[in-house]
C-alpha cells in the first residue's frame, strides 16, 4: 500500500505498484473509454505506465502518489489527442537501465540484451499478456524476490511447477518481444447484428454485447475454438480482461445461456449460430431463388379469398384488403419455413434431438459497408393481462426496411398510452369524451397510425380481433400445402447440405433456429417488395405507420 504522505519511494515499490493488477485496471479502463479501440487503450495505458516509470525518477518526493499518477495520465491523454494520427511515443526513459535498478535478477539482464526503449516497454506489456498462473510467479519472483520454495508455499503448489511456470513465463516473454514488432493487432471492423426468438426476460445474453470489444471476441471464438492465449495475442488484450470478458459472455444474463461456452479442452467456442454475411446471403439465396412460385400463390389464394378476408369479424372495421394483408403475409412465410423445418426433422435430421429453449439467439457479421444490403423484416409481440377492461391482450409489430419498429418484446404496455388509448377507442369514442390529455394522446396514436377519424369519432385503424377468433384469422393466411409441396421439398434437400456443412457439431441441435433465423430470413422482406410491386399490399407512407400492427383482445 502506498502511503499518502510525503515519501521518496524505491525503483522496486514502484515497480511492484505498476504490476498490481488492481490498479493496472485503473489505467487501462481510463485508456479504453477514452480510446476508439482496445489496440489504442493497451498502447495508452502502456505510455501512461512510461511515463509514470520516468516522472517518478525524476521526482525527488511525492505527496500524493495517486494524484501525482493521475495527473500524469491527463497529460499523456491530452498529447495522445494531439497525435491519435501520429506514431509517435509521448513520454521516453531516459536512461533504459533505471528501469529496473537490480542487475542481479534475469530479467535485468534480457532488458540489456533488447536495450532499445521501445521494447522495454514491450516487456512490461507481455508481462500483462501472462495467464494469471504464469503471471503470479513472475511477479513473486521478479519483483517481490521470493524464492522457488517460498512462492510455492504461497500458492499452494509444488516447487516443480513453480519452476515449470516460470520457464514457461519467461519464454513467453522473450519470445513475445522478439516476435511482437512482427504482428499487428488491429480490430477487425466486424459487428454483429444479433437477433433473437422466444422469450427473452432473464435469458438475454444480448444485453452483455454491446461492447466492440466483446462483439469482436465473440467472432474470432466463429471458426474454431480459442483459447485464452490465442485471443490476448489477436486482440492485443491483457489476458486478465480477456478472461474476464470470457466470463461475462459464458455466463451470459442469467449463467445459463450465453454468447460462448467453454469446452472440455478449456478452449472457447460460440454458443449461437453465428455467420458471415456472405453464408447469410448464400443460405438465403437458397429460398430466394423460389420467391416468384412463393409470391405467385399468394397474388392467387388472395383472389380466391378476397371476399373471406374482408368478411371476417374485426373488432375494428377493416376494408382496405391491402392493408390487412400486412399481418397475414408474415404468418404465411412463418408456415412456409415450418413446413421446411418439418421435412427437415423428418426426412435429414431424424438423428437429431433439437434443444429447446426459452431464448435463443443468432448473429450476422457484417461490415460497414455491408449493412445497407440487410433487407429484412421481423416480429414482436407483448402480452398484458387485466388491461384497459379486458382480460388479456395480445400486439404484435412487423418492422424492417421500410417500417420503424413500434414497440419491442420487453415494452410494458400498461405504459404506452397510444396503445391504452387503442383498447379505450375499441368500438368507438367521441372526441368529447376526452379530455386535454387524452386529446393529446389520441394525436400521437393517430399520427402513428394507431388510430382514425370517422367523424367526431375515433376508432382503431390497426387490426383488432377477439381472442376466440385469432386461430380463424391467422387461418386466413395462405396455403401452402399443396401448391408448394415441390418446391419445399427442393428447399429442404437443398438446404440440408448446406446446414450440414456449416453448422459447428457443437450447435446442430439448434439447426431449426438457424433455419428460423439465418436461412430463409430475407424470404419475407423480398416477398413483402414484391406484394407491394404486383399492388398486393399497401406501400407505407412513411416508416412510423401501423402496417403490421396486430391487436388481440380477450373480453
Amino acid at each position: 500500500m502506498i502511503e499518502t504522505k510525503k515519501v521518496k519511494m524505491k525503483m522496486n515499490e514502484i515497480l511492484k505498484l505498476l504490476d498490481d493488477k488492481d490498479f493496472l485496471d485503473k489505467i487501462y479502463h481510463f485508456s479504453y473509454h477514452r480510446c476508439n479501440t482496445s489496440v489504442e487503450a493497451e498502447d495508452l495505458c502502456s505510455d501512461i505506465v512510461l511515463a509514470v516509470i520516468s516522472a517518478i525518477h525524476k521526482q525527488e518526493q511525492i505527496e500524493n502518489f495517486y494524484a501525482f499518477v493521475w495527473t500524469i495520465a491527463r497529460r499523456v491523454y491530452a498529447d495522445y489527442c494531439k497525435n491519435r494520427n501520429a506514431k509517435c511515443q509521448v513520454f521516453s526513459i531516459e536512461n533504459s537501465e533505471l528501469i529496473l535498478a537490480s542487475k542481479e535478477n534475469e530479467i535485468d539482464e534480457f532488458i540489456e540484451e533488447v536495450a532499445e526503449q521501445e521494447q522495454i516497454s514491450r516487456i512490461f506489456k507481455e508481462i500483462a499478456f501472462l495467464s494469471k498462473a504464469y503471471r503470479e510467479v513472475m511477479v513473486m519472483f521478479y519483483i517481490d524476490e521470493l524464492k522457488v520454495k517460498d512462492i510455492a508455499i504461497k500458492l499452494n503448489i509444488n516447487e516443480t511447477t513453480v519452476k515449470q511456470r516460470l520457464f514457461s513465463a519467461r519464454n513467453s516473454v522473450r519470445k513475445e518481444v522478439e516476435t511482437m514488432s512482427e504482428r499487428t493487432y488491429v480490430l477487425k471492423p466486424i459487428k454483429l447484428a444479433i437477433s433473437g426468438t422466444g422469450n427473452p426476460y432473464g435469458n438475454d445474453p444480448r444485453s452483455k454485447t454491446e461492447r466492440m470489444f466483446s462483439q469482436n471476441l465473440i467472432y474470432l471464438c466463429k471458426d474454431k475454438p480459442k483459447s485464452v492465449k490465442e485471443l490476448s495475442e489477436e486482440l492485443c488484450v491483457p489476458m486478465p480482461y480477456i478472461e474476464e470478458e470470457l466470463e461475462i459472455q459464458c455466463h451470459g444474463e442469467n449463467g445459463k445461456y450465453g454468447m460462448l461456452r467453454k469446452l472440455d479442452n478449456g478452449k472457447y467456442a460460440v454458443n449461437i449460430h453465428l455467420v458471415d454475411y456472405d453464408e447469410y446471403d448464400q443460405a438465403n439465396k437458397i429460398y430466394e431463388k423460389h420467391l416468384p412460385e412463393f409470391c405467385k400463390v399468394i397474388k392467387n389464394s388472395l383472389k380466391q379469398n378476397e371476399e373471406k378476408i374482408l368478411s371476417f369479424p374485426y373488432l375494428s372495421e377493416q376494408n382496405d384488403l391491402r392493408f390487412i394483408m400486412w399481418s397475414l403475409i408474415s404468418r404465411t412465410v412463418w408456415d412456409f419455413s415450418e413446413r421446411i423445418n418439418k421435412v427437415l426433422a423428418e426426412k435429414y435430421f431424424s438423428d437429431i434431438t433439437p434443444i429447446k429453449r426459452t431464448f435463443s439467439c443468432v448473429a450476422v457479421a457484417y461490415t460497414e459497408e455491408q449493412y445497407p444490403e440487410f433487407d429484412f423484416y421481423s416480429n414482436d409481440g407483448i402480452d398484458a393481462i387485466s388491461i384497459g377492461g379486458y382480460k388479456s391482450v395480445f400486439v404484435s409489430n412487423i418492422y424492417g426496411k421500410r417500417i420503424d419498429k413500434h414497440f419491442d418484446c420487453g415494452h410494458n404496455l400498461s405504459h404506452d398510452p397510444k396503445l391504452l388509448m387503442v383498447l379505450r377507442a375499441i368500438g368507438g369514442v367521441t372526441i368529447d369524451e376526452l379530455s386535454e390529455t387524452e386529446k393529446e394522446i389520441a394525436t400521437k396514436a393517430l399520427e402513428c397510425g394507431y388510430l382514425r377519424k370517422n367523424g367526431n369519432m375515433i376508432e382503431p385503424k390497426i387490426i383488432v380481433i377477439d381472442r376466440k377468433n385469432d386461430m380463424d384469422f391467422y387461418n386466413l393466411s395462405f396455403d401452402l400445402n399443396n401448391d408448394m409441396e415441390t418446391v419445399i421439398e427442393q428447399i429442404a434437400a437443398e438446404l440440408s447440405v448446406f446446414m450440414r456443412t456449416h453448422i459447428p457439431e457443437h450447435l446442430m441441435d439448434e439447426y431449426q433456429i438457424y433455419t428460423g433465423l439465418i436461412a430463409g430470413v430475407r424470404i419475407l422482406a423480398k416477398a413483402i417488395e414484391e406484394c407491394i410491386n404486383e399492388g398486393l399490399l399497401v406501400e407505407p407512407e412513411n416508416r412510423v405507420g401501423a402496417e403490421g400492427v396486430l391487436m388481440i383482445v380477450e373480453r
